[in-house]
């Protein structure tokens, strides 16, 4: 599987047809299985697709991942098991025939170029002049109010480098893998796990931080006898001094 191909062909036929809870777990599964070496099937659990995605309830995890499968972009096999996880299969992208409601925009323009202007004119309503009139007035009205409430333009988002993301985790001081950071939301096309294009990526590494703190190692049974072996050791030394 290509990986850019892919990630291509799903930014194409995906960001049309399916909700932002969809997305963002199509992209967890996709960047889950990019680490598991491309495999036809692997696993993962509701709960860590919750975790990832920023989901709650099982409910609405479930409803996003059939929507994927009944769109064509995964396929999955429940566990027979209660608490066994499910196995998931992404489906090749760049190779998929396109199905009739996805059809673009410029196909809609070729089948509508099919009727003649005589069949055009013959079925188009005639106005008069004084509902010409209504008509540019009434359109004149509505730009000028969407012209009145519509908001200034964000300034367009600039993804950072990996470099820059290093640079601001050892700045902060960051307990997380700001190569991983990186990969995740670079592979992703800078969309969170609410299907939203990301506005401040320092700000998402904050919030990215909360769940991905490293946890703390614990001691083998070695490394407590050593430093057991080493407290004794200093405590005899202490009394022969003495």
């Amino acid at each position: 599987m290509d990986f850019i191909k892919q990630l291509k062909a799903f930014d194409e036929i995906g960001s049309d047809n399916l909700t932002p809870n969809a997305i963002a777990i199509y992209y967890h599964l996709f960047m889950l299985n990019n680490r598991c070496g491309w495999k036809e099937w692997f696993d993962e659990s509701d709960y860590w697709i919750g975790r990832a995605v920023g989901i709650r309830r099982r409910e609405t995890i479930l409803a996003a991942i059939n929507l994927l499968k009944q769109k064509g972009f995964i396929d999955f096999e429940r566990g027979s098991k209660r608490n066994q996880s499910t196995k998931y299969k992404i489906i090749e992208l760049s190779t998929r025939t396109i199905l009739p409601h996805e059809n673009s925009a410029e196909d809609s323009v070729k089948h509508s170029a099919k009727d003649s202007p005589k069949d055009s004119a013959k079925h188009s309503p005639k106005h008069s002049a004084k509902d010409s009139g209504n008509i540019k007035q009434e359109t004149q009205t509505k730009t000028e109010t969407e012209t009145k409430h519509s908001t200034p333009a964000r300034g367009k988002f600039i993804p950072p480098t990996l470099e820059e993301v290093n640079q601001y985790v050892l700045e902060r001081g960051l307990h997380v893998s700001a190569k991983d950071f990186f990969d995740y939301f670079d592979a992703g096309n800078w969309i969170d796990s609410k299907g939203q294009h990301v506005q401040n990526w320092k700000q998402k590494i904050l919030t990215w931080e909360k769940f991905h703190k490293p946890e703390p190692q614990k001691k083998t049974r070695l490394q407590e006898n050593m430093e057991a072996a080493e407290r004794a050791i200093a405590y005899f030394e202490r009394g022969e001094a003495l």
